[in-house]
């Protein structure tokens, strides 16, 4: 059953959709945002709160771009920095089964990174932006 979903989340990874993760730290919660290859997302933060939101088409049109200009994500050249075990977070971006390194940590110099954080950085702050206190985030 468990090789069965993950070939169905490759899949659907192959086919545009994107995922960008936040794990979050002990005094911010994490959230994973899933865009489709239309630019809606769903949002799923720690805790279960979900939502669901839509990226506009230029930023998303720009993520996908980047996206490809960057593959494979796993061999990007991205700077790693000092964290904090408790307070540190890290942020991932998987597109087409592949899951880039952490791109949490300021002071790239990639440019193909660079761009990456910005579209990361946008959609989180728009999915952050949807979320309110209660346990829903719709």
């Amino acid at each position: 059953m468990r090789l069965t979903v993950l070939a169905v989340l490759f899949l659907m990874n192959s086919f545009g959709q994107v995922v960008i993760t936040d794990s979050g730290s002990t005094n911010r919660p994490g959230m994973t945002v899933t865009i489709d290859g239309k630019g809606n997302a769903e949002i799923a933060g720690r805790g279960g709160n979900t939502g669901k939101m839509s990226v506009d088409k230029d930023l998303h049109t720009r993520l996908i771009k980047d996206l490809e200009a960057a593959m494979p994500l796993d061999q990007m050249a991205v700077r790693g920095c000092a964290k904090s075990v408790s307070f540190g977070s890290r942020m991932f971006l998987t597109y087409k089964g592949v899951r880039s390194p952490d791109m949490s940590c300021a002071g790239q110099t990639d440019p193909a990174v660079i761009a990456l954080q910005k579209d990361a950085q946008e959609i989180m702050a728009l999915a952050k932006s949807k979320a309110p206190a209660s346990p829903s985030l719709q």
